[in-house]
């Protein structure tokens, strides 16, 4: 049987700016069983490197079977309008959350349950998989319902943890940023996405890679050209 595969369309970036935040969060297309599967779509700021990078690949976004969400955050949900007809799959405890939205959450659309509302949604209680070799699996912490993928690839165990790990600061350190889950899970969540991958692509930086003794490694930098307009 074929490994699954991903790969990342928009890198993950935590570059900021006095008073703002960018939010360009990675977005990575992962393909098993004959599908295609889009983990986190962006927003507004990623919607251009989104559509060039499908480009790129010579797809389009109608050649996508799947929106899988990690969680309801602005900067990882708000394309979904370029994909109408894909179904979208996410943990059941974030859809719920999105009805119920905590009034400290600043970064939950609170509009993002009616647009829910008009697609095809599915939600997966606790761990499963959700395509061949592709497991889905609980990370809450930076959100209430927030998920993670486990993929089984011909290079060993990937990990796609948007923003249950979202940088190397978090990883090295353990300690979470932004942690909107008032049971601060975020921590443990982090160690699980350790545990489990030898490569992890957090939700705001570059691949990182876990050697046997558990240092990380990475080589890729994030980049980003300014333009005045």
């Amino acid at each position: 049987m074929s490994k699954a595969s991903f790969d990342v369309l928009v890198p993950g970036s935590s570059l900021a700016f006095n008073g703002g935040f960018f939010g360009i969060s990675a977005i990575v297309m992962v393909e098993a069983g004959g599908k295609r599967a889009l983990f986190d779509v962006g927003h507004g700021v990623t919607r251009r490197m989104l559509l060039e990078a499908l480009k790129a690949r010579d797809l389009a976004p109608r050649d996508i079977d799947m929106l899988i969400f990690s969680h309801g955050h602005f900067d990882h949900v708000l394309n979904l309008d370029l994909f109408p007809d894909a179904p979208i799959l996410m943990g059941r405890d974030e859809r719920e959350y999105l009805d119920a939205i905590f009034e400290t959450d600043t970064v939950t659309p609170r509009y993002l349950a009616a647009l829910l509302s008009q697609r095809d949604v599915s939600t997966v209680d606790g761990e499963a998989e959700i395509m061949p070799g592709v497991t889905l699996f609980p990370t809450p912490g930076h959100s209430p319902g927030h998920v993670s993928l486990e993929l089984d690839t011909a290079d060993g165990t990937a990990i796609l943890a948007a923003d249950a790990l979202k940088t190397a600061r978090e990883a090295t350190t353990g300690i979470p940023d932004l942690e909107f889950d008032p049971q601060k899970r975020g921590a443990a969540s982090i160690r699980e996405v350790l545990r489990r991958g030898r490569t992890i692509v957090p939700g705001h930086f570059p691949t990182l890679h876990r050697q046997e003794d558990g240092h990380l490694w990475w080589d890729e930098i994030q980049e980003m050209p300014l333009l005045i307009r």
